[in-house]
């Protein structure tokens, strides 16, 4: 569930002709990636493509936790005192993370990982105590302080690598462009005869229904939910180490999807759109009986309209 691109928008050229976006579709990180851009030279355009999802595919493979050989998972098996320098990719990553965290309050925190995976498998929830990890710069040292201690960066990882796609895109001379990682998505210019990207939100509660639809430019956005088809909370209140029980969605819009993806995740926890970041808005929908949905939203008239199915 998230944000996708409602049709593909395009121009008539001279004689009739219609000038058809670059689309290219990959699977990382545990789901599909697509990309749609718009560039004059096509040859320029399908390296941009390339190199951008190579650095996405670079993310998974240093932060995956589904991936055993992962730099990440390396480092929450290492033992007491385990450190590691990192590379730039993942330094900024998890950097960006532990900013969140801050920014949040705590409710998106990157370092439950241990209570995430304690709770799947039915074990014991580690104490708060058993989560502190140091981060140093310069030198990019990532150090725990409990062979306990997990990182867990999926409320943030996808967001950043859409970022990092975007800015290979950008400086490649896409002029416009769509990154969407699953329904964590970024664009950026204008469609060709448009002005914005249709950005269509589902119902949480009935996914083939369209809840908004957002005309974005310059921006992200990003859909969390606290429930898995199986019915378990997906989400650990970070603040009181227990599973999440909103029965909805948040998303949120933001300049950067790792922005947007953090705190749809940190308004899991609590469901309460002051929170947000004055550059942010979002809408919140919540399952209150098996019929409706209670809806919170900050999103204005120029960033979206109400979807009308």
């Amino acid at each position: 569930m998230g944000g996708f691109l409602l049709g593909t928008p395009f121009r008539l050229l001279a004689g009739g002709v219609e000038e058809q976006p670059l689309e290219r579709v990959y699977w990382a990180m545990g789901t599909t990636v697509r990309f749609q851009v718009y560039h004059e030279d096509r040859r320029e355009a399908l390296e941009a493509v390339r190199r951008a999802s190579d650095v996405i595919q670079a993310v998974h493979n240093r932060m995956s936790l589904q991936q055993a050989d992962s730099l990440l998972s390396r480092w929450n098996r290492s033992p007491l005192a385990g450190e590691v320098v990192l590379d730039e990719l993942t330094a900024g990553a998890v950097e960006a993370a532990l900013g969140f965290r801050t920014l949040s309050g705590g409710r998106y925190d990157p370092t439950v990982g241990a209570a995430v995976s304690a709770l799947q498998q039915g074990r014991s929830v580690p104490p708060q105590g058993e989560r502190a990890v140091y981060w140093r710069r310069p030198g990019a040292v990532l150090e725990k302080s409990h062979p306990l201690v997990q990182l867990d960066l999926g409320g943030s990882a996808k967001g950043w690598a859409v970022d990092r796609a975007v800015e290979i895109l950008q400086r490649h001379g896409v002029r416009a462009g769509l990154v969407n990682a699953g329904g964590d998505l970024r664009v950026f210019g204008c469609p060709p005869g448009s002005q914005g990207w249709p950005i269509g939100i589902r119902r949480p509660d009935q996914p083939d229904r369209l809840l908004t639809v957002l005309s974005l430019t310059e921006a992200a956005v990003a859909t969390s939910s606290d429930m898995a088809e199986d019915g378990l909370s997906l989400l650990v209140d970070p603040r009181q180490l227990q599973p999440v029980h909103l029965q909805g969605s948040v998303s949120v819009v933001a300049p950067t999807c790792a922005e947007a993806d953090a705190w749809s995740t940190a308004l899991c926890v609590e469901p309460d759109l002051s929170l947000l970041p004055g550059s942010l808005s979002g809408l919140i929908a919540i399952q209150s009986d098996e019929q409706s949905l209670k809806i919170q939203s900050n999103l204005t008239e120029k960033k979206y309209q109400e979807a009308n199915t």
